[in-house]
This record gives structure tokens, sequence and C-alpha cells, in this order.
């Protein structure tokens, strides 16, 4: 008998492979359960501490961010009222509370946390403040708090300048505007609608921050420019110094009749020739192209009259002029040109203190527009040569109280700023990376080519009486704006004009200051209307003893009038016109001639509805 194989029905083979399945599948959740509930428990364990650290933090920022800020804002007063001493303690106060409330921000817990929908914006907002504040912090006002410490006016063995401390200022505003420039693009790409209110306000008020700094900061970099480009920080150079006689008032200033050309060279400064207008040619026009506007406004005598040169309110078209007549008259083309006028010389003698001429006579801040403007007039009343000795000896005499240095330097910086910010000093280069730095300043004596920040109006002056009359003239400009609608506001300038001679001087004044017009005093007066507007209204309320229009055109991208005004003694004048603006206009701010009677200007709102 044959015993069989012995073997598994089907059913028990399935059953028994079946087994073997379970047991693998029990050990895989065995595995799995061992593995996923112990990591769920430290995610939730991590991910609370995580989210505790971040909480935590982000209140220490928040602290550290405010103490920061009033650091920021003592920092600020001590640097106004200039106590020197106080800038570098509340410089490491900052830079330790800067850096305190930047350390988190680096951490991968918080960069992690920047892409949590919900909170993500919140978070990388607080890191762009605290690493905004850092950056200036340790980049800007350390190095600087450090120089302002030990700044001031040394000279080497030569005599020169001691330079260094003007280059490393230089480098510091670099830096800045680099810091300031990324953070505004930061700051401009947070999205404040998916920010906590806290924030969002955080956000606001550094911007401002920046912003403020951003609208300083271009004046401190222009002024250094300025200074360096004086005192030849970048090598040899040929600077024409040019006075403006406010007597004789032109758009800029004055008739810059007294010149001066120095010769610098690191920190070396020295007068190499004084001229003045009758060493120059005025009968050939200046063979220099202009816009032909400026020429239907201001007329043939802008190339050919010395004391035209500064008829248009463009100071790189005076410097133009002026390079163009040293060329051609005395074959000198000065690298850079620096005008100023002897309302800034005042403001400069507060600083200084007075300047003894040769003879004994002293210019005070008191006196000397009125010894250089007018007295001097009726000491020489034919002008000649000796009138030019007296302004060369004057000139010579301030340049040397200005090079001694024996003053404070903080408060002839803000003297300069003063002057400069009234239109009294102008300053123009042909070295290109220099001129850029002036570019938005004062400085550089342009209009600007926006309405953006301020909307910018033009009222100004020019003698036509071929005198020194100026000293007796009054001029007033009231500005009302109506922006009732604002896509189309509009800009009427109404200025008032009053010759103001003292009844004892009427018969007696000097020839040269008198008018060599006959009959009556003759005033042109140009008002330049926003970027990009149009002339809707000219009108002559009051014309005096006469007073005629146009042309009418445009001119440096403005819109201008021009009026020609004669009055006799005791008269009023009164001009208008209505200028349409555009929807980008901003606050209204007027600049006008700097006069020996300054130009009173009142601006006022078109009341609505």
């Amino acid at each position: 008998m044959t015993t069989p194989d012995f073997v598994l029905a089907p059913e028990r083979q399935h059953r028994s492979s079946g087994g073997g399945s379970r047991r693998r599948r029990r050990r895989g959740r065995i595995l799995f359960h061992s593995i996923f509930w112990p990591l769920l428990v430290l995610l939730i364990v991590g991910g609370g501490l995580a989210a505790w650290w971040l909480a935590t933090s982000a209140l220490a920022v928040r602290d550290d961010l405010e103490t920061a800020r009033a650091q920021v804002v003592a920092f600020q007063k001590a640097a106004d009222e200039r106590n020197v001493a106080e800038l570098q303690p509340i410089a490491d106060e900052l830079s330790v509370a800067a850096s305190s409330a930047a350390a988190p921000t680096a951490n991968p817990v918080w960069r992690m946390a920047e892409l949590v929908p919900g909170v993500g914006e919140n978070v990388r907002a607080v890191r762009i403040i605290a690493e905004g504040v850092d950056d200036v912090s340790e980049q800007v006002v350390q190095p600087a708090s450090g120089l302002v410490g030990s700044f001031g006016i040394s000279r080497d063995e030569s005599g020169a300048l001691d330079l260094e401390p003007m280059r490393q200022a230089t480098e510091i505003a670099a830096d800045a505007q680099s810091i300031l420039d990324r953070l505004e693009e930061d700051l401009a790409g947070i999205d404040t609608d998916a920010t906590i209110p806290q924030v969002s306000d955080a956000v606001t008020q550094f911007d401002e921050v920046v912003a403020s700094a951003q609208e300083t900061l271009p004046g401190i970099s222009a002024a250094l420019a300025g200074a360096g480009a004086m005192l030849g920080i970048d090598g040899p150079q040929t600077v024409l110094l040019a006075f403006e006689n406010n007597a004789e008032a032109m758009p800029l200033g004055g008739g810059p009749a007294a010149q001066t050309l120095l010769s610098v060279d690191n920190g070396t400064v020295k007068i190499d020739r004084q001229v003045s207008s009758t060493e120059l040619d005025t009968q050939a026009p200046i063979a220099i192209e202009l816009d032909e506007s400026a020429d239907q406004l201001y007329d043939d005598i802008i190339r050919t009259e010395i004391n035209a040169t500064t008829s248009r309110p463009d100071f790189p078209t005076a410097a133009a002029l002026l390079r163009a007549r040293w060329d051609r008259d005395l074959g000198i083309t000065p690298n850079t040109v620096v005008m100023t006028d002897p309302i800034a010389v005042s403001r400069i003698l507060e600083v200084t203190g007075p300047v003894t001429l040769p003879g004994g006579e002293q210019l005070t801040s008191d006196n000397v527009v009125s010894k250089l403007l007018n007295e001097i007039y009726f000491r020489y009343p034919e002008g000649g040569a000796e009138s030019d000795a007296y302004f060369a000896a004057a000139s010579a005499a301030m340049f040397d109280k200005m090079m001694a240095g024996e003053y404070d330097i903080w408060q002839m910086a803000q003297a300069l700023i003063d002057v400069t910010n009234s239109g009294s000093l102008m300053m123009w280069t042909e070295n290109e990376p220099t001129q850029e730095l002036f570019a938005g300043s004062r400085l550089d004596g342009t209009l600007p080519q926006t309405n953006l920040g301020a909307t910018v109006l033009g009222v100004y002056f020019r003698d036509r009486s071929i005198s020194k009359i100026d000293t007796y003239l009054h001029t007033a400009a009231k500005v009302t704006t109506d922006t009732c609608t604002p896509d189309a506001p509009t800009y009427t300038v109404e200025v008032t004009l009053r010759m103001d001679i003292p009844p004892e001087l009427q018969y007696s004044l000097p020839e040269y200051i008198d008018s060599r017009e006959p009959g009556a005093y003759r005033t042109e007066v140009f008002l330049y209307g926003p970027v990009g507007g149009s002339t809707t209204e000219v009108a002559v309320p009051n014309p005096a003893n006469g007073t005629t229009t146009g042309p009418s055109v445009t001119d440096l991208g403005r819109p201008a009038e021009k009026y020609t005004v004669d009055m006799v003694n005791g008269q009023t004048a009164v001009v208008r016109a209505t200028f349409a603006g555009t929807p980008d206009d901003a606050a209204v701010e007027v600049r006008a001639t700097p006069m020996i009677n300054r130009t009173g200007v009142e601006v006022v709102e078109a009341p609505c509805g």
C-alpha cells in the first residue's frame, strides 16, 4: 500500500500564510506607534516651546526697540543742542539695545515663523525694524558720535587744513544713505494690512524716522561735498567765488560784480586773483546755448551784462555764464563756482565775530549789509577804483577770518545751513560725482523738477534801473491755494512792491544808487508756477507808475510770467498770476530772491463750499 505524501489543503495553505502576514502587520503597527506617537509628542511639546520662545523673544525685542527709540530721541536732542559729551554714552546705550533687539531675529525659529500664515508678516516686520535699528546704530551712530567728539579745525606743518575728519564724515554719510535706501525699500515691502495694529504702528513710526533722515541726509552730504570742493579734497582745483550785490536785485540775489579766484589743493587755500566787472568785457555776448525761454524772459543782457548773469533762478545757468566769461576774457576756466552775498556774510559774522579792514574799520553782523550795499556808494559816489578796492579788501578780510577757524565749528555749520536754505549760498562744480551730491539740496541753486514733497513756487525780482536802489525796495507775496478740487488745485500768487526812500535822501542819492531810468525806478517781477502746471490768469491790480506784462513762457518745466513795473518813490505796485497745478501737488513752498528787505511770504487756503 502506498502511503500518500502529506500536503496541506488549499484552504489550510491560505490560512497558514495569512497568519504570517498578520504578524508582520502587527510588527509594522508596533513600529509605527513606537515612532509616530513619541514624535508627535515631541512636535507638540517642541512647537509649544518654540511658540513660547517666539512670544518671549518678541516681547524682549519690543522692549529693546522701545529703549532704542528713546536713545535715538536723546541722541537727536543732544546733537541739536551740541552736547557733544553726551553723544558717545547715548550711542553706547543705543548700541546695546539695538544689538539685543536684533539678536533673536537671526534665530532659525524666528525665520521659520515668518513663513506661518497669519503670523509671518508680523514676525518679518519686527525683524526688519530690529535689524534696521541695529545697522543704523553700528554703522552710522557709533562712528558718527566718535567723529563728532573729535571733530575740529586743525592744520599740518605746512598750514594746510587736515581733511581726514571730512573724509571720514563723507564715508559715514555714504554708508547712512545706503542703509536708509535699503530700509526704505524693505519697509515699503511690508504688508501692513496683514499685521496687527501694534506692529503696523511700529512700521509707520519707523518709516517716518527713515523718511525724516532721508530728508536731512542729502543736505549733509551736499554740505560735505561742497566743503570738500572748496578745500580741494580731490586734488588741485580753481574756485571762483562770486559776491552778489543785493542792492541791484537779480533773481538769484544780485549782480556778481566782485569776484575772487581761489587755488585749492588738499586743504591749502589761497587767493589767486580778485576782479571787478570793469576788468571784464560786458559788450560782446557770451556764446553759450541757453533755452529759448531764458532768452525770452531775461533778454540779451543775460549774455552781455555780468550783473545780469544771475537773472535766471537756476544757478547752473549762472555758473556756465561766469565760467565762459572767465575763459573768454581772462583765459581761465574755473573748476568750481561758488556764489554768496552780504546777507550770508552777516549771518556768518554772528559766528566769527567782527572783521577788521586794513584801515581799522570793522565789519560786524549788524553793519556789514549796510556798509557794503549802501554806505559805500555815499563814500564813493562814482564807484570806480576806490570802491573796487574797498570791496576787495572786505572780501579778503572775510576770507581770512573764515579760514582762520577760530570759531565754534558747529555754530558755523548751522550758519552755513541757514544761508543755504535762504538762497544766499550756491555751488556748482564740474566734478560730476560731487555735483550729484548737491542735487536735491538748496546748495545747487535749482528749482525742483517735481512737485513731490513740496509744490515750490517762485517769486523773483530784477532791477532794471541800472542802480543800487533796492536798499529801499520792500516786497511781499501772498499765495492763495485752492485745493477744493484735489485733482485740479490752483495757486494765486499776488506780489506787492513799494519804493520807500527816506524823504531826506530822495533828492540827494548818489548817482550810483539812483535810477538811470528817467522818472521812475524799474523792477521786473518773475512768477514761477508748479512743475507741469499752466497759467490761467495774469493781472495787474495796481500798476503804480506803469506796469506791462509778458512774455508768458514755460521755463525750467514751469509756467513763468514776467511783469515790468515802474514806480516813483512812495508808490505801491501789485501784480498777480494764477497757476493751475497737477494732481501730484504737495504742500506749498515759496522761494524768493534774497532781498535786503526780506520778502514777506503769506500762504493761505481758499475756503471750500
